[in-house]
C-alpha cells in the first residue's frame, strides 16, 4: 500500500511547515489535510504545492518527499 504524501514528507520539512504556519492554523490544517489525502504530488493543487516549495526552500515540489 502506498503511503500518503504527508507520511513521505521529510521530517525536516514537516518541522519547517509547522514553524512557518504556527500562527496560521487554517492554512496549516489545509496543507496537512491535502498531503494526508494524496499519494501523488502531481495531484496537489498548485497553491498548496507552492506553499510547501516556498516554505521548504525547494526548487521542485517533489523533492520534499522520500522515495516511494
Amino acid at each position: 500500500m502506498q503511503k500518503t504524501l504527508y507520511k513521505r514528507l521529510k521530517p525536516e520539512y514537516k518541522e519547517m511547515i509547522d514553524e512557518k504556519y504556527k500562527d496560521y492554523p487554517f492554512t496549516h490544517k489545509e496543507i496537512i489535510e491535502v498531503l494526508n489525502s494524496e499519494k501523488y504530488f502531481s495531484e496537489v493543487r498548485f497553491a498548496t504545492a507552492m506553499d510547501v516549495t516556498y516554505t521548504c526552500n525547494l526548487e521542485f515540489f517533489g523533492d520534499a518527499f522520500d522515495e516511494v
